[in-house]
């Protein structure tokens, strides 16, 4: 496949400016020199010239991104960018991601030593490693495949995005395994601390923030405490799960 950069609508329209800059200087000077006598001829060519020109740089100013339009007039919507974590409760939606992904890890990313070794065979059960493949498999897509694909986009992938992941992912299935996920099967994968104690919360930041907060609670000492239930926002990490 051929890469070619290309040229962004801003550069294309400073290149039009420039010559319709150009085209009024030299539609100046046909006009002084009519004036004087110097040239009887009327400038009709460079009027039309002048008018190309024009028409060119509307064309240039008008196919930047942000004004595209499609062919019914209409404004065409910019593509979303998919996450896993805000993916439609739906099965369907969820077969068509992996059905994707699953081949192009096999296809590109496990390709790279430090993509396979960072991948725990957990992975499909954490959904923060699943957004990161998806996006970077996405940004491939864009970099090789695109409409405006590069060999720029396509370096910055290879040299910054790909690296990037694959040490995150390290980080988060450090110490996982299969079987740290078995003692957390039908649990919430999430609780957000304090979320059923917000009143005093509200109330101490809408009425007396230049005091400190609420005293804690009991429950929320114990909870606190070492060995005590976890009021972290992720669950507990013994047995090296996240």
């Amino acid at each position: 496949m051929k890469h070619q950069d290309h040229e962004e609508p801003a550069v294309a329209a400073q290149r039009a400016v420039a010559a319709l800059a150009r085209t009024v200087e030299a539609f100046s000077r046909d006009l002084q020199a009519v004036k004087s006598g110097l040239r009887q001829s009327a400038s009709a060519q460079d009027l039309t010239r002048l008018a190309k020109v024009v028409t060119e740089l509307g064309d240039a100013l008008t196919q930047s991104p942000a004004k595209r339009t499609s062919s019914s007039g209409g404004d065409e919507a910019a593509p979303a960018v998919r996450s896993w974590l805000v993916l439609a409760e739906d099965e369907a939606a969820v077969q068509a991601v992996l059905s994707e992904l699953l081949p192009w890890l096999q296809t590109v990313y496990l390709r790279y030593k430090d993509g396979r070794e960072s991948l725990p065979v957990c992975w499909l059960w954490h959904p923060e490693i699943v957004e990161e493949l998806l996006w970077l498999m996405d940004a491939w897509t864009a970099a090789f495949h695109g409409e405006e694909a590069s060999l720029k986009l396509a370096g910055d992938w290879h040299d910054r995005q790909r690296p990037g992941v694959a040490k995150r992912v390290t980080g988060y299935g450090e110490g996982c395994s299969v079987l740290a996920h078995r003692e957390h099967a039908g649990r919430p994968a999430v609780t957000v601390p304090l979320m059923t104690d917000a009143d005093p919360f509200v109330t101490w930041w809408a009425t007396d923030r230049d005091q400190h907060g609420p005293t804690p609670t009991p429950e929320q000492v114990k909870a606190g405490r070492p060995g005590g239930a976890s009021l972290t926002a992720v669950p507990n990490t013994a047995g090296g799960q996240r």
